[in-house]
């Protein structure tokens, strides 16, 4: 090895004449480095390596008792070695005497009196190994653990780091035992105060208290090292799950928190001890990756108001609450996208509260005991798509109005009552595409009781989970009568199928809908393939009357026309007769056991005058008069038996026999066959 003078090791004498070349020199140098750049250059390792080489113990090496180089290369007996280094503009050779490595501990740091600052201070303390240099400017600066040390005499050290920020520095233990809520809160805080990336290497850490993130302070990372080698998170044994603390990790919401992202850490909730894994109802493009959390109390992640957050490749499961849970409203434009939700005693995706945009692709979600995904209110727009479920709904979800217990992987209300159903705050514009359906406990693929603009339920295929055969929907609804209002409108249900080798065992319907009397629904804008368009009502003029209910005629206007076509006249009393219509199912077999609808234009003359359609089955559609004197048009549903007769007709209902009602164009067809309306419904 060569030593500073580019020499074998040879003794300098006093009279030794050292001739170099002035191109040697410049090689020399230009190979040449400084001790502090090598040092950051090697990084810990080299200063490990450094430091084990070049100290023993925590002893330093100081001038008399021997220097870094007399270590490396052997005593230096030359007593006027420093002058000949001046005498060949030797300025920054690579040990100087004047640059030490001291191997070195945290608490002797701390106990330190002086410092120099071209010393380097190797720290062995297991777990929070690295560098550190004296900065004699710095008189402020608070110990952090980590990063900056201080002394009992004020004196300032700062780590040498160029990536990540570990949470060991800070005193974390990850033994499983130590509650390390203190140093992993301390390692948050840094990281915000610098925005830097805050690393849990594989270890099982223990929190007593919940982790608190600053929304106002700069976003950070926090990345462990996987699912496989496991980065743990977990509640400390003095916790309780009959008094669990809020999460392991909470934000303070005092802002929308921006460009978090938490990535490759596990959350283990300890049989309920955290309410939530993750906590925030103020977040924006920020994303959860490669995280896993299991056995919350509530939920794995609540997140509220925001704007473009991913969750990616994550994994919450066995939790005895929800996996994903909207806290507040306006969670807009979320992406849940390859996502395992399995197992969780509530709902695997609980969106409580409204979202502009929702979209779920390619998500495994399966044994979720209430259900898979359920919408409150105002989701526009949802959409599910090259998702797998599985045996959803074992517990189902319980509706209060109506008293009903849902079974479904699916739930779509629009209420700011979670389990009343009402139209109020509609969900509109979803699309629920190419999923695999395996069936077991739900009886039902999508309940939607509340879809405003379209619903499209397409290209889903399903199999038979357990073997008992079974009939299955692949759409729920209701009507005006369900809880406070149902109301979908265009549904769209194609492509849908049961594999070849499950069709023995499964019979699948494409709509189930409930609360038929004296009720009004959209039904009639649905399309459903495989259903003929057909219209199974006679000619409006072969009307007669089929129930007798106050007299009255039915007649050809000859002077009404709507959009050029014939329009008959009820008047003659307050309130008419029916006029309609009986057909024999033997003469109909397609639409046998099926939903029908009638429906008809109608308007008034007058506001204290509206229309009521009519079926044997549940009577009148209505008892109520229409507020004004447009043409609307009026639909009725109605399941058919599978034999026997049916009766279908309309009538005037009004306070008063001077007023006259018209109708045109009336239909009686299967759901799936839509009537385009020409008019406002």
């Amino acid at each position: 090895m060569e030593n500073r003078n580019g020499t074998n090791g040879e003794k300098l004498g006093e009279d030794s004449v050292i001739e170099v070349k002035a191109s040697e020199f410049e090689e020399r140098e230009n190979r040449s480095i400084s001790r502090r750049k090598l040092l950051v250059s090697l990084g810990m390792a080299g200063a490990a390596i450094a430091a084990g080489s070049l100290a023993k113990g925590s002893e330093a090496f100081a001038h008399g008792s021997g220097s870094v180089t007399d270590s490396v290369y052997g005593k230096d007996k030359d007593k006027n070695k420093d002058k000949k280094d001046k005498d060949l503009k030797l300025d920054d050779p690579c040990c100087s005497l004047d640059d030490f490595v001291i191997n070195t501990t945290i608490a002797e740091l701390r106990a330190t009196k002086a410092a120099n600052a071209d010393h380097v201070y190797y720290v062995r303390d297991l777990g929070q190994q690295g560098h550190f240099r004296y900065d004699a400017a710095d008189t402020a600066s608070a110990d952090n653990t980590g990063t900056l040390l201080v002394s009992a005499a004020g004196l300032r050290f700062k780590r040498n780091y160029a990536e990540a920020l570990n949470v060991k520095w800070f005193g974390a233990k990850g033994d499983g035992i130590t509650d390390d809520a203190a140093a992993i809160q301390l390692a948050v805080d840094v990281a915000q105060n610098r925005g830097d990336t805050l690393y849990f290497p594989t270890a099982d850490y223990m929190i007593s208290i919940p982790i608190t993130i600053g929304n106002s302070k700069k976003p950070i990372r926090i990345v462990g090292d996987g699912f496989q080698k496991g980065s743990w998170i977990r509640a400390h044994s003095s916790v309780s799950p009959a008094s669990p603390i809020k999460a392991a990790f909470v934000f303070d919401d005092t802002r929308v928190a921006e460009r978090f992202e938490f990535s490759d850490i596990v959350i283990q909730g300890e049989t309920g001890k955290f309410e939530y894994g993750i906590y925030t109802k103020k977040i924006s493009h920020s994303l959860f990756r490669r995280i896993r959390i299991v056995q919350t109390k509530v939920a794995a992640l609540a997140i509220g108001y925001g704007w473009c957050n991913d969750v990616e490749t994550c994994e919450f499961s066995f939790n005895f609450g929800d996996g994903i849970l909207f806290a507040a409203d306006n969670v807009n434009m979320l992406n849940v996208i390859n996502t395992k939700l399995f197992a969780n005693e509530g709902i695997a995706i609980n969106m409580a509260n409204s979202a502009l945009g929702v979209r779920i692709n390619g998500c495994s979600i399966e044994d979720n005991k209430v259900c898979g995904i359920y919408t409150k209110m105002l989701n526009t727009p949802l959409d599910v798509t090259d998702c797998y479920f599985e045996n959803n709904g074992e517990t189902g979800y319980q509706l209060t109005n109506p008293n009903r217990l849902i079974r479904s992987c699916i739930i779509i209300n629009g209420n700011t009552a979670a389990g009343i159903v009402a139209n109020a705050y509609p969900t509109s514009t979803v699309r629920i595409n190419n999923n695999i359906v395996s069936v077991s406990a739900d009886e039902s693929f999508v309940t939607c009781y509340s879809a405003s603009s379209s619903l499209v339920i397409a290209s889903n295929t399903f199999v038979r989970y357990k073997t008992p055969a079974v009939s299955y929907a692949v759409l729920r609804t209701g009507t005006s009568k369900t809880g406070l209002g149902a109301r979908v409108n265009n549904a769209r249900i194609y492509g849908n199928g049961v594999w070849d080798n499950h069709k023995t065992e499964m019979t699948l319907r494409p709509i189930w809908v409930e609360d038929l009397a004296q009720a009004a629904t959209l039904l009639h804008t649905a399309w459903i393939q495989g259903v003929p368009d057909l219209d199974y009502a006679p000619a409006a003029a072969s009307f007669s009357s089929v129930l007798s209910g106050g007299g009255g005629t039915y007649a050809l206007s000859s002077a009404v026309k709507f959009n050029g076509r014939d329009v008959y006249e009820l008047t003659g009393a307050a309130n008419t007769d029916v006029f309609g219509y009986t057909i024999n199912l033997a003469d109909y077999p397609r639409i046998a056991g099926k939903y029908v609808y009638i429906a008809f234009y109608a308007k008034p003359s007058a506001a204290s005058t509206g229309a009521a359609a009519y079926t044997s089955q549940l009577g009148m559609s209505t008892t109520s008069y229409s507020t004004d004197t447009s043409w609307r048009l009026i639909s009725y549903v109605d399941l058919m038996p599978v034999s026997g007769t049916v009766t279908f007709g309309l009538r005037k209902i009004s306070s008063s026999e001077a007023t006259t009602l018209y109708v045109s164009l009336p239909v009686l067809k299967e759901i799936g066959v839509p009537t385009n309306s020409l008019v406002e419904s």
